[in-house]
């Protein structure tokens, strides 16, 4: 146990903390509870979040230890230690034929990090859905006393499955899996949305970017196929690594981060990508290459927020015109109505050029009670689109994304009931979040039964979810 920096992926979220510990097993990480007992307690994953969840001046755990895995007999679903990254945990299963029903952007995320925040993919629902249960260590509301805790039914499962740590320490967790499988994708323009809404019942794993300046529509079309892996597949993921992953965020980070010009920026938009994206390329591959980038490749920053599919349209027009603002100071005569100017102050309107394309992608109504994609109303099947907004401004310059991303989150938790991602930036306070997830309440009632003291919490979490309005970090 060391004190020491700690600093995210971002670099936005910096502390030390008093306590550092790295358990070898989980009866270590019930030690470490018994020894710091009335101490916040956080937990550490991969640290590829945002938001301020692992913040704490009290025992920071990290998990990067507990990384075992156990596929059990019947093939369905498979034991993984809480520190397991994904990308080792989708290795272990291709061995046996097998995957995750679901997966992310990257695969760098520890298991137990990813379902904690609700990560998803597109056209799935999220990681957090598929848990069957969760093994916990936290403190005996009767005793006081740091015990393991089994959460496989009911409630108490669905408040699990995306906890933010508010429950305890995760050490393990038992995740569905599924047979591997084979993707199609091909990469097409669109003149309009409705056109790729239209396509989603042909291609469920589809997802769409939305570029800033141009404002033309792609859309990576994606399905399921049973057909074998394309002569050109190698190609292809050559193609987009050294195309998108490298090249196209090389020139990102010249324009945003070292020449900053806007009309740079506007004019690569309109101009030269279009020209650079190839389009009507069919490919076949393996799920596992077709769904992840080396998106962690670059630092950035990033808001993500999700509506319903009845409010996507009007959501990403307002996207639009809140981007037109921050970027030239003004909105389109024709969409007045939707952002008049007087909503943002005149010293941040053209103050921030938004230089990323934005990425939408579809997740199916969660089985929990407060991941992003959890049901709007209790009864809910409706669809959630999450829309990502990157930056790769210098931190010590991100003053300009920070208003930006404070005034959409606002904007859009107003207008469209738009719900901010727990591990990325993420404004909003309990009074937001309390009309966002219907089961909010029985959330935190369920959180009180595990942590009484609030020893799980910190000065984000207690301003987002609890009660509570001390000022422990």
């Amino acid at each position: 146990m060391t004190k020491t920096l700690v600093q995210n992926f971002g670099k936005n979220v910096s502390f030390t903390p008093a306590i550092f510990a790295e358990p070898k097993d989980e009866h270590e990480v019930i030690e470490l509870l018994r020894q710091h007992r009335g101490k916040s307690v956080r937990v550490m994953a991969s640290r590829h979040a945002w938001s301020d969840a692992i913040k704490t001046d009290g025992l920071l755990i990290s998990t990067r230890h507990l990384t075992q895995v156990k596929l059990n007999p019947d093939h369905q679903s498979v034991r993984v230690g809480a520190g397991c990254k994904i990308k080792h945990l989708l290795k272990f299963l291709k061995k046996h034929g097998l995957t995750l029903p679901s997966v992310g952007l990257i695969d760098e995320q520890t298991i137990a990090g990813a379902t904690a925040t609700g990560t998803h993919g597109s056209g799935k629902h999220s990681l957090s859905h598929y848990i069957r249960s969760v093994r916990l260590a936290h403190y005996q509301a009767a005793t006081g006393e740091p015990v393991f805790s089994e959460l496989d039914s009911g409630a108490e499962l669905r408040a699990a499955r995306c906890s933010l740590g508010l429950l305890g320490v995760i050490v393990e967790i038992e995740i569905e899996v599924r047979p591997s499988y084979q993707i199609e994708e091909h990469m097409k323009r669109h003149a309009s949305l409705a056109s790729i809404l239209k396509s989603e019942t042909q291609y469920p794993l589809q997802q769409f970017f939305v570029m800033p300046w141009s404002w033309d529509f792609y859309c990576q079309h994606r399905r399921e196929t049973p057909a074998e892996t394309s002569r050109t597949a190698l190609l292809y993921r050559t193609y987009w690594h050294l195309g998108i992953d490298w090249l196209l965020h090389l020139v990102l980070l010249l324009l945003a981060k070292f020449l900053g010009i806007p009309r740079l920026i506007r004019g690569f938009y309109r101009l030269v990508l279009p020209r650079t994206i190839i389009r009507n390329w069919i490919v076949t591959d393996d799920s596992h290459a077709i769904l992840t980038m080396d998106h962690d490749l670059f630092r950035h920053i990033e808001i993500e927020l999700f509506v319903s599919r009845s409010n996507l349209e009007a959501a990403l027009n307002h996207v639009r015109e809140t981007i037109t603002v921050f970027g030239d100071g003004a909105t389109h005569e024709q969409n007045r109505n939707l952002m008049p100017e007087n909503l943002i102050p005149e010293n941040d309107r053209g103050n921030y050029c938004h230089h990323y394309p934005i990425c939408v992608r579809r997740i199916r109504a969660d089985d929990t009670l407060i991941s992003m994609a959890s049901p709007a109303t209790p009864n809910s099947k409706e669809d959630w689109y999450s829309i990502s907004l990157i930056s790769f401004q210098w931190p010590h310059l991100r003053s300009g994304f920070f208003a930006f991303a404070n005034s959409l989150a606002g904007s859009m938790q107003e207008k469209f009931n738009a719900r901010c991602h727990w591990g990325k930036f993420n404004p909003l306070d309990k009074s937001a979040n309390i009309n966002l997830y219907p089961h909010l309440e029985e959330f935190r009632e369920i959180a009180e039964r595990y942590d009484g003291q609030a020893r799980f919490a910190n000065r984000w979490l207690k301003k987002a979810i609890l009660d509570d309005d001390s000022t422990d970090s």
